[in-house]
C-alpha cells in the first residue's frame, strides 16, 4: 500500500485496495465453502493470482478517476466518466488473462 501511496500521493487512494483486496479474499473463501471445493495449493495459487488481479485493478481505475478530477470535473463526474473510459479495457483484460492462466493451473 505504500508503493500505491508513492505513485498517486493521495492518501484516500490507498484506502479502497486496502478494503478491495481483503473484501475479495472473505468472498472467496465463502464461495469455495458454499461450493464445497477444498483449499488446496492449485486453489491457493488461484487466488494469489486474483488478488493480483484485483490490486491491479483497483489501481489502475484509481489513477484514472483521480486523473479526472485533477483535470477539474467534480468527484461523481470524475468517477463516472473514468470507470467509463478503461471499464471495458479492464474487463477484457482481466477476463483474458483469467483464461490463458487457466491452463497453468
Amino acid at each position: 500500500m505504500i508503493a500505491i501511496f508513492r505513485f498517486l500521493h493521495n492518501l484516500r487512494s490507498v484506502i479502497i485496495p486496502t478494503i478491495a483486496l481483503p473484501l475479495s479474499v472473505v468472498v472467496t473463501f465463502a464461495f469455495i465453502y458454499l461450493f464445497g471445493y477444498s483449499i488446496d495449493n492449485m486453489s491457493l495459487m488461484a487466488l494469489t493470482l486474483a488478488m493480483g488481479f484485483v490490486v491491479d485493478d483497483a489501481i489502475v481505475v484509481l489513477e484514472n478517476i483521480t486523473r479526472h478530477m485533477a483535470k477539474g470535473e467534480s468527484k461523481i463526474a470524475g468517477c463516472i466518466n473514468g470507470t467509463k473510459e478503461i471499464g471495458f479495457t479492464i474487463i477484457s483484460r482481466t477476463l483474458s488473462l483469467m483464461n490463458s492462466s487457466q491452463y497453468y493451473l
